[in-house]
Order: C-alpha cells, then structure tokens, then sequence
C-alpha cells in the first residue's frame, strides 16, 4: 500500500502471458538405408513411411535448441522367385537449433515439426537412399508479472474510472509423457506369427478433462501389424486393433473450469511375439511412449482502474501500455471426408486391401467475422494384395483435398489461430479391383485468440492544486457535449463532481449524454 494524503493506492499483482513470435525453417535431412546381412537384397521397394518427433527443446538468450529424431521404414520384395516381403527401419537423430529474437532461458518454447517432403531412391540392390525435408516452427512465451493499480482508498467511487481486463492466464506449460502396454491376440483365422513385417501405432479420438490438480488424457492407440504366417513365409497377414488408453499430468492448480490444450506423439514403441497358453507364437506385447506436451490456462477477469481524479487535488498518474492475449473462442470439430480412390495404370489390380493411411497437410488457415476456414489435402496410402506375380504386395499413393469452415464466433480477420488437425478414424470400401472408397474422421481443435493492448496504471501521485487553476476559470461555463464525451470525462476536466452535474442540469441518467447536448458547469470554490 502507498499513502498520500490519506489516499491508499490498491494494488494487485497480475501476470500477463507475454509471446514471442514464432519463427521457422527446414531442415534437409540425407542418408542411407542399409538392408543388413540377414536380410535378402531388394527388388523393388513397396511402401515407404516416415515420422518426425521432437523429444526435447531447452531456450537460452535468443536461440532456441531442439533434440529429436525422424524415423524411416521401407518395405521391399526380395529377390528371388518367391517375391517374399521384408521391411527395412532407421532412426536419425536431429540436434538443431533456430535464433529467435527476446528468447531467455526461463522462458517456455513450444517446438512442433512436421514432414513437408520425403524422396525415397533405391541406389542399389543394398541400399536406398532418403532426402527428407522437415518444417520446424518454434515459439516462445512468458508470464509478464506486474503490480497494477485497481483502486484507490478514500476517493469517492464515482471520481474513479474501472475497466474489465479479461486475458488469458497460463498456470503451467509442461513436457511429459506416459507408455501405455497391452496385449494383442490374433484371431482364430490368423496363422501362428513367423515374422513381424511391420507395426504402425498411432493416436486417435483423443479426449482431455480435467480434474483437482490434474489433467487426464484419454483416446486410442490405432495398431496396424504386417506379419509373416508359419504356414507359408511369404504369404502376407494383416490386422488392426484399436487399444484404449487412458493417462494423466498433475498440474498443480488445475480446476476443472480452466482449459488444456494437449499435442500427443508416439516417441516410442516396442513390440514382441510370445507364445499362447498352447506354446503357439499368437500374442503381441505392445507397449508404446506417449509424449504429451501440456498448456493448461484460464480465461479469467480483473477490474482496473483505467483513469482518476480527485476534486481539490492534482493526481500525476504514471502509466504503461501492455499487451497480452485473451482467448476469443475455442472449439472442437469433426467431419467426414469421403472420395473414391481409382488406381493408375501402372497399378496392379487389387486382391485384398490391407489398410489404408493418411497424412494431413495443411495449406491455408483464413480467419473472417465469425468463421474460419481451413483447406488443405490428405495424402492417402493404400496397402494392398496385388494381382501380380511381380510385384504380390503393392501401395499406392492418393492427394484427397478437404476444406472445412469452423465457427469461430468473434473472430476476426485480424486475430490468430492455434489449430490442431487429427484423423480420428479411417474406413474403407474396397469396390472393383480399380477403385477404393475411403472415409477420413477428420478432428479441427480450434483455438481464436486476440493480443489486446491496453494501458495500465502502476503508480499515482497527490498534489495540492494549484488555486490558481479554479480561480482562473468561469464562474459558469456552458460547454457543448463532443462525440464521445461521457459525464465523468467532463467532470474530471473541469475538476467537479458528477452529482454536481446531474444536479445543476436537472438530470437523472448519468450514462445518457448526447454530442450537442449543452451543460451548465458551476465554478467550485477552493
């Protein structure tokens, strides 16, 4: 508390998240692919896949440092004249950094990544070459703490002008993570395992609630799993299966009227053949690493005092601008996106699919009043048994377009999204031997947000006024209302009262002034 003339100043400490912009680049990343000695050569690679994950990032005085890792697999048919199906993995590290102007070392950095472009050339019958390019975004933000005035004692409420700030507050930024195990059994129609070809996990129908001091994470790990039979190594098995995971972060503080925005990855996963209660290789161990990285906040209110006067008395008020973010609206969309997939005429005919994936690509985010529109395209891989003696097993690739417009209620042009797109779920159709239909759940988790700009009052000083101020001034003054004058503008200007006002001009609404309206305003004495 501050004293003067027995006027106390109120203060509050208020903490205003503070954002740095974000920043990013490419990464080209280069290497080889080498089949191992137990592996047969290659005679033609089948179906490429690529993830990138970021592990780690860590700040410090306007650089931003990331770990993280892009992971490779191939599938390839061997040569010779059984054609059979082996796969090919690497993992490459990445260990980078990006410059980002205001960064610190106590400050949060969020680092997303993604894969723009992967090229796959098989140089020889041993080795295949990969150029990946990867899209890094970095950002950065702190809690601004700082004492503002919102009232003053021993001042008369209506000599005091307030003003709602509603922001957005973080409590806590967090990188955590969580493994989920399980066990899959193949179906009675399914052959005893020989040979885990490959084991594709990803994340799907994620949920996020929050309790006292936590927040739970709950959603699917969607398992695809290419195998060799016993009965005959080169004949090709498939299943999926869907595992419900459920996972939860203490956050301290956490209620359950603040909200979460929750990004899950795959960092890791493992994968094992045991055998069943029979002594046959028909169970698969899974467990997989899911890393979460957390933003939990509130949108809360505060009353400040936006401006003062006090009758009798000169106030020296110090003020500074500030900006920070408060949240517009947030929301979570679904959508179906539906297209029939017809094969090339370099492809095979289709005996059976085995599954189909997709990667979404966004292209353009456009905000107007109240809607957001978003178009991009989903990059579709179809795996499936060919009707071919050269090439028995067979992806093709598909660009299916989507465009969606969300209601974002107050948003605007000038405004910023935070957008968040996932597959939920992916069905397919399998037609003729030429066609696919193929059904994309698409998930929009939209987040409006606006950077206000507003000035707030830290320190305010007393002063006698000087009597030659009031005696300087008209006995009556009859001053003509101005376009976006208001009552207490008024009465601060000529150092009088509001009731005084109301008073001499015979008025009742204080709040109902009109540009023209004429005023009587009396001099008051010292």
């Amino acid at each position: 508390m501050e004293k003067s003339s027995e006027k106390q100043l109120v203060k509050e400490k208020v903490y205003l998240d503070q954002i740095i912009d974000r920043e990013s680049m490419q990464l080209l990343l280069e290497g080889d692919i080498i089949v191992p000695d137990v592996k047969p050569d290659m005679a033609q690679i089948v179906s490429t896949d690529a993830k990138v994950t970021i592990d780690r990032a860590e700040s410090s005085s306007d650089r931003v440092n990331f770990i993280g890792k892009l992971d490779l697999i191939a599938l390839y048919i061997a040569k010779g004249a059984d054609k059979p199906i082996y796969s090919l993995s690497i993992s490459t590290p990445i260990d980078d950094f990006i410059n980002l102007d205001g960064v610190t070392k106590d400050m949060w950095v969020d680092v997303k990544a993604d894969l723009a472009n992967v090229d796959y050339k098989m140089l020889n019958d041993r080795k295949i070459n990969y150029r990946a390019i990867v899209n890094v975004a970095v950002g950065a933000e702190y809690s601004d703490v700082k004492d503002i005035v919102v009232n003053i004692e021993n001042v008369p409420e209506n000599q005091l002008l307030k003003a709602k700030l509603k922001m957005r507050k973080t409590l806590d930024n967090k990188h955590d993570h969580f493994t989920v195990k399980d066990q899959i059994t193949l179906p009675s129609s399914k052959p005893n395992i020989q040979e885990i070809i490959q084991c594709a996990v990803q994340i799907a129908n994620k949920d996020v609630r929050i309790a006292a001091g936590r927040v739970n994470i709950s959603g699917e790990l969607l398992v695809s799993t290419l195998f060799k039979g016993d009965s005959d190594e080169n004949l090709v098995e498939f299943i999926e299966n869907e595992i419900p995971f459920n996972g939860s972060v203490d956050v301290s503080g956490a209620r359950d009227d603040m909200y979460a925005d929750v990004t899950l990855n795959v960092q890791d996963q493992y994968v094992q053949v045991r055998p069943d209660a029979d002594g046959e290789d028909r169970i698969i161990d899974i467990e997989a690493v899911v890393g979460a990285i957390l933003k939990v906040y509130s949108s809360d209110s505060i009353e400040i005092l936006a401006d003062a006067y006090s009758t009798g008395e000169n106030l020296n008020i110090e003020k500074e601008s500030v900006t920070y973010p408060t949240l517009v609206c947030r929301n979570r969309n679904q959508t179906t996106i539906k297209e029939i997939i017809q094969l090339d005429n370099n492809s095979p005919d289709i005996l059976q699919i085995f599954r189909v994936k997709g990667n979404i690509q966004l292209d353009d985010v456009k905000i107007i009043e109240d809607k957001t529109i978003v178009e991009g395209i989903i990059e579709a891989n179809v795996l499936y048994l060919a009707e071919s003696d050269e090439t028995p097993l067979y992806s093709f690739q598909a660009v299916i377009p989507y465009r969606q417009v969300i209601e974002t209620k107050g948003s605007t042009s000038d405004m910023k999204v935070n957008l968040e797109i996932g597959i939920d779920h992916i069905a397919f159709n399998m037609l003729s031997r030429r066609e696919v239909e193929a059904r994309f759940l698409l998930s929009f988790n939209t987040q409006i947000v606006e950077e206000k700009t507003v000035d707030i009052i830290n320190d305010i000083e007393f002063n006698e006024l000087d009597p030659s101020v009031i005696e300087n001034m008209a006995s009556v003054t009859v001053y003509v209302v101005q376009q976006g004058d208001s009552l207490w503008k008024i009465a601060k200007k000529y150092n009088t009262s509001i009731d005084e006002l109301l008073s001499v001009n015979d008025m009742e609404n204080p709040g109902k002034i009109n540009a023209g309206q004429k005023l009587l305003i009396l001099k008051k004495a010292v």
